[in-house]
């Protein structure tokens, strides 16, 4: 008894010092009016909201490059409906039927990336890197809670709590769970993220540190796609979904991605504050030094039979698969910079800014495959080092134009060769004019490490042959921000592009990497506009895409999301939408799926272009103060146009979908 009430004295101190503590950082953080009048308010023990977003500041990584931009909390509702990774407006997906599950862009979006890269990506879009960090700047601790529920079949929760322990430090952690249980057996994708995160800056503004360390699991469940091949042919036999048998019945992928990370920047010399666009302070002299830590894993796992051979037989064993890709990434880099520009001048002209810096990546690359006996695995492994400089140049004629290089290239090590140059400038016509963005980038990337080398259970290939991928850009973008319109063309020039690909000297459902000899050209034409009328609001984006080879490049011609809804205040506080968002891309020959590897392929022999009509989803989403609320209703046109529809060929997606939504911030 004496135990459980020093134990219950003890979290009562703490509850108590943690509440003394929240106190005196929102009494003692600044001396201004505006906190002087909180005070009071305090004081006299008014029951009365006093902490608001406003009091929230934010940066993240991209915000860092010159100065610091701070950007206040966005509180609106804004595309809160659309939570989904997968269900992007302006980047949407094909995907294996819910979320959780593998996926690739719709639309052709190649990366950026030069230098190693192991190859595994269909679950990037539930992961969190560094540069989704955001770091914060809070006068009251902040808690931002997020929850979604479509009863059994979809859940997320997210959770966000970061305050400054002192003035000039901020700590904070990340939580996100996804859990997806779609409509047919092992349809699950379960994802968990969790990082912690902290940003100090030293009282003259000179020293910055930010610092994280995320952990990422994500386990996509693998049923093979259903047996059955024509769920929504008008005379097939329905039975329940739960109740369709699948092809794999003991299957998934397991990816795993740690991160610790660290950034330092020190500004040396003159420091300008007379130019202070969005609160930033501008250097004339700084030095970055950035540490990055990785250690991920991609695990494919299947135990039992797989009697309709969704995948080549096993070379090992039949029944048993336990293939695992481990790779280690160690980073430094360094990069000092400088700013020439007039001093005490309140509107920047004539600024030149100079990037020089060097690279440093150190990988450890292992392979696992199980042999005969199921307990000893061969192993292969490789190390590789790269050195990469860094430049970047840009030159501001004013506060209209202003003209941007970047430079990337990997002098010695395993891609050697690699480089990345990109230029960009933007143009301001006048507020009611527009502004103009122009771009333009030339890439050679080696292939990735899949495509040249994999040994596992059901694949196992080594190329030797295969040449560096080269990407030709150029892009024109016209912005209108008062008349919400915009409107873009791109152009890819892509030589030596790698893609998977049925392979059938190998039997069912084989896949083989392959490489295209000819070049690929493709254009790509988007539009968006918002337009009001009354309380009506309507949101259109349009891209139209054209490729001289989609028998490879496999991609549509015609992708549109139009949301339209009625926006009106209820009850003078209650600001609410009621509408629709109606998501349609035109036929083309699909993609199919292959599990062991977590790849996207396409059969050239045999091309399958699924039926494709609009998705229209209705819903009401509201703001109430502190709290943002959806209720949506997915495929509400299911039976109507179509009884279902796939996106990825035999991975059916989910049906017609009741879903609610809620997102509440505290500020004290």
């Amino acid at each position: 008894m004496h135990k459980v009430v020093k134990n219950c004295f003890f979290i009562l101190l703490l509850l108590g010092i943690n509440k003394t503590f929240a106190q005196d950082l929102k009494t003692s953080v600044g001396t201004n009016k505006e906190l002087d009048s909180v005070r009071k308010k305090l004081d006299s023990g008014k029951d009365s909201v006093v902490f608001t977003a406003k009091y929230i500041r934010f940066t993240k990584l991209s915000l860092t490059k010159d100065s610091i931009v701070l950007l206040p909390l966005d509180t609106s509702t804004t595309n809160i409906q659309n939570y989904s990774p997968l269900l992007q407006p302006l980047h949407p997906t094909i995907n294996n039927g819910n979320m959780g599950l593998a996926a690739r862009p719709l639309l052709y979006e190649p990366s950026k990336r030069i230098g190693f890269d192991a190859g595994f990506h269909s679950l990037d879009y539930y992961t969190l890197t560094p540069e989704d960090i955001i770091y914060y700047q809070a006068r009251t601790p902040f808690t931002s809670l997020y929850f979604v529920s479509a009863g059994q079949k979809e859940q997320l929760f997210r959770a966000i709590h970061t305050q400054n322990i002192k003035k000039n430090w901020n700590v904070g952690v990340n939580f996100n769970r996804g859990d997806s249980r779609g409509f047919y057996a092992r349809q699950r994708g379960d994802n968990l993220n969790v990082a912690v995160f902290s940003w100090y800056q030293s009282p003259s503004k000179r020293y910055n540190m930010w610092a994280s360390a995320i952990f990422n699991t994500m386990r996509a469940y693998e049923n093979g796609s259903t047996v059955a091949t024509g769920l929504f042919d008008p005379d097939y036999t329905k039975i329940a979904r739960e109740a369709e048998p699948v092809n794999l019945s003991d299957s998934r992928n397991l990816y795993r991605k740690n991160t610790v990370f660290l950034k330092q920047t020190y500004y040396v010399g003159r420091i300008d504050t007379s130019a202070n666009v969005n609160n930033a302070v501008l250097p004339t002299n700084k030095v970055s030094y950035t540490f990055e830590y990785n250690n991920d894993s991609f695990d494919f796992y299947k135990n039992g039979t797989d009697v309709n051979n969704v995948l080549p037989p096993g070379i090992a064993s039949t029944i048993f698969t336990n293939d695992s890709t481990h790779v280690q990434h160690i980073k430094n880099e360094f990069i000092y910079s400088f700013f020439l520009r007039p001093k005490n001048s309140s509107v920047i002209k004539n600024e030149l800014k100079v990037d020089a810096g060097i690279r440093h990546d150190y990988y450890k690359h292992e392979y696992f495959g199980i042999k005969q006996d199921a307990t000893n695995y061969e192993r292969s492994r490789f190390a590789y080092q790269n050195i990469t400089i860094l430049g970047a140049a840009g030159y501001r004629f004013s506060n209209n134009i202003d003209f941007n290089l970047d430079v990337q290239q990997i002098l010695q090590g395993e891609n050697a060769g690699d480089y990345l140059y990109e230029a960009k400038s933007k143009i301001l016509l006048g507020k009611t004019i527009g502004r103009i963005e122009l771009g333009a980038y030339v890439q050679n990337q080696s292939p990735a490490a899949i495509f040249n080398y994999y040994h596992g259970n059901h694949y196992q290939w080594t190329n030797t042959d295969f040449k560096n991928i080269k990407i030709a850009n150029l892009s024109f973008n016209y912005i209108n921000d008062k008349y919400g319109f915009t409107a873009g063309a791109k152009y890819f020039l892509t030589s030596n592009y790698v893609y998977f690909a049925a392979d059938h000297t190998n039997g069912t459902n084989a896949i083989l990497p392959k490489q295209a000899t000819a070049d690929i050209s493709l254009i790509r034409l988007d539009v968006s506009k918002k337009s009001r009328f009354g309380k009506f609001v309507m949101e259109n984006y349009i891209a139209y895409q054209k490729t001289d080879k989609n028998a490879v490049l496999r991609t549509p011609e015609l992708y549109t999301y139009n949301s339209i809804y009625f926006d009106n205040t209820f009850f003078k506080v209650l600001k609410a939408n009621v509408g629709f968002d109606v998501r349609y891309n035109s036929e083309y020959a699909n993609y199919l799926y292959s599990p062991a590897t977590a790849q996207f392929y396409i059969d050239e022999r045999n091309p399958t272009n699924l039926a494709s009509k609009p998705v229209i989803d209705v819903f009401f989403k509201a703001n109430l103060k502190r709290a943002n609320i959806f209720v949506k209703y997915d495929f509400v046109n299911q039976g109507l146009f179509q009884p279902g529809y796939y996106t990825v060929n035999r991975y059916p997606m989910q049906d017609a979908l009741l879903k609610f939504g809620v997102s509440w911030n505290f500020y004290d």
